[in-house]
């Protein structure tokens, strides 16, 4: 008990969201679904054969056997019947001011009669399939409603909705008005709701990138996009004010088959995948069903309507085995399927509502309650973008962190590790690089050579401790020195060379005795001599640049160590330096 006590207080938020959802949905069907005299009993008479003009125009409800039944379940009409007339007694207490009648049809022709005068006319008796859609009616009566007679003639050759209402209410224009414009209202706003996350997502793909991390919020996108053009066949809105009912029954219709489909994708995308399986066979169930309705409705058939039956138990099941591997899917390692199941369960519930009320007319209301599904899928959906953005954030911390691993490999491979300088394998590099810039942009670039005077009397006083020493404070005095225009390489041993770009030879040679005065300083009693060359233009090679270098540090070497020596100091002679 304490268990299940933890578990209700940790999703605590998620619970409360459903029960929020849950109670508008439901306050909203109570307000819309209640009105005066919609307790009323309705009878039925069935005519066989197909109406003629006479039986139209010469209506007379006193030769029909009228039964009463149990609305909006359809009355118990025999196979083969095409027309139905539906009656209703109103009682002798209307007031003149309720004089408007509203009701819903869907793929039917309707006739209204006040006793036996015929009031109003929707579709023609001539064709039994020409009404597809839903079709609401909204008529205004000139006369007394009290005491008399209403009877609504259906007439259609599909036998599964005929004798159906979706609801039937009496009342005065405006709080019928106020009814329709409330149901309208909630439409609209659910369609808004749909368009924005559809902009959030649509947002976060374009700043983000579409990659197959993004697979999800495409099917996202692709339920949003279905609910949408669901909602407009739904709704009588759209209908009546662009027309073409047939056009967007045909769409609901479409779409109430392409709905699960999409969002069983995103399901996929955010279980456990050791129930990958459940949601691919629920899907293939899906497909094999809309194909054949497809297929069926091309051939005129009318497959979507006549499958329906078949569909809406396949769905339920399915479904149920949808929300199945969402709750059984860690929600620690796969969050998403709290909010998901959140908005499964909501679809599950509202769409067998409307099942029930529109598809097996156990059920009568002028709203369609899966339009407050898309309420459940709001969390989801913000859910989803942040998860996506703290995983970019990680993500990118973790290349950072890579990358910064990889710079410092590579410095490391290309560094010398005593003194932070650059090992000799630089060098060419660093020549080549420098010596392109002067060539093509007339850059000046020059060379220096220098090492530790008497290194051998360093390590043998300090030990090669001390050395090690020594050559890191040399690395690092000149480190505080240079700036991006300059290499700092080791070049071997106690030996080091200095690239600078934008240095003529004596700028060169003065920044050279500059360091040597630093580093005099920081060393005591350590000394170092160098030897400066400059780059001469395109005909210079590397090896020429060096040699003039080696050069100019043996004459250093013969001023008495401790100097800095141009390549313009040294004759043309050659041997080795002295140590």
């Amino acid at each position: 008990m304490s268990k299940l006590l933890r578990t209700l207080w940790s999703n605590r938020f998620t619970l409360l969201s459903g029960v929020v959802i849950a109670v508008m949905a439901a306050v909203c069907w109570q307000s819309l679904s209640n009105a005066p005299y919609s307790q009323l009993r309705p009878e039925y008479a069935v005519l066989d054969g197909n109406p003629e003009y006479k039986d139209i125009i010469g209506f007379d409800p006193d030769r029909f056997d009228w039964q009463p039944y149990d609305y909006p379940a359809l009355p118990p009409i025999p196979q083969g019947t095409k027309t139905v007339y539906l009656r209703w007694k109103l009682p002798e207490t209307i007031p003149l001011f309720v004089n408007h009648i509203l009701f819903t049809t869907t793929n039917q022709d309707a006739y209204v009669y006040l006793g036996n005068e015929l009031i109003y006319m929707h579709g023609n008796w001539d064709d039994l399939t020409d009404t597809h859609g839903r079709t609401l009616h909204f008529l205004h009566i000139n006369e007394s409603l009290a005491g008399k007679q209403l009877t609504i003639m259906l007439h259609t050759g599909y036998a599964n909705w005929l004798g159906s209402i979706d609801y039937f209410f009496i009342d005065s224009e405006r709080s019928l008005i106020r009814k329709i414009s409330l149901t309208d209202a909630i439409y609209i706003a659910s369609l808004s709701i749909a368009l924005s996350l559809i902009v959030f997502l649509v947002m976060d793909l374009v700043w983000r990138g579409i990659d197959r991390r993004r697979t999800m919020q495409l099917y996202l996108i692709a339920f949003l996009v279905s609910f949408i053009l669901w909602t407009t066949g739904t709704s009588s809105f759209f209908s009546r004010m662009l027309g073409m009912p047939a056009l967007w029954w045909e769409i609901h219709l479409m779409m109430l088959y392409i709905m699960p489909i999409t969002f069983a994708k995103v399901i996929q995308e955010i279980i456990a995948p050791a129930y990958t399986k459940h949601i691919q066979n629920a899907i293939i169930i899906y497909m094999t069903v809309f194909v054949t309705a497809a297929i069926t409705e091309i051939l005129g058939l009318d497959g979507y309507m006549n499958l329906l039956y078949l569909f809406y138990p396949i769905l339920l099941v399915s479904c149920l085995v949808l929300i199945h591997t969402l709750l059984r899917s860690d929600w620690q390692q796969y969050p998403a399927c709290r909010y998901g199941s959140v908005a499964m369960i909501s679809l599950t519930i509202f769409v067998g509502i409307d099942a029930l009320h529109f598809e097996y007319h156990r059920l009568a209301g002028i709203l369609s309650m899966t339009i407050f599904s898309i309420y459940a899928v709001i969390p989801f959906v913000f859910f989803l973008i942040r998860e996506q953005m703290l995983t970019d954030a990680r993500l990118a911390q973790q290349n950072e962190t890579l990358s910064k691993e990889l710079q410092e490999s590579q410095d490391e491979a290309s560094r010398d590790f005593l003194t932070g300088a650059y090992n000799r394998h630089q060098l060419a590099n660093g020549i080549a690089k420098y010596a392109a810039l002067a060539n093509t942009r007339g850059f000046t670039f020059s060379f220096a050579i220098f090492d530790v005077d008497h290194f051998k009397q360093v390590n043998d006083t300090r030990g090669h401790l001390g050395g090690d020493k020594v050559l890191k404070q040399i690395a690092d005095t000149i480190h505080a020195c240079i700036d991006r225009r300059h290499i700092l390489i080791r070049y071997g041993g106690d030996e080091f060379v200095l690239l600078a770009l934008h240095h003529d030879l004596g700028e060169m040679v003065a920044f050279c005795d500059m360091l040597r005065e630093r580093l005099a300083q920081a060393l005591g009693d350590v000394t170092l001599s160098f030897g400066v060359s400059t780059w001469h233009g395109p005909e210079d090679t590397m090896s020429a640049l060096m040699e003039r270098g080696d050069r100019a540090l043996y004459r250093s070497k013969e001023k008495g160590r401790n100097a800095v020596s141009g390549e313009d100091e040294c004759a043309e002679t050659e041997g080795p330096a002295p140590t």
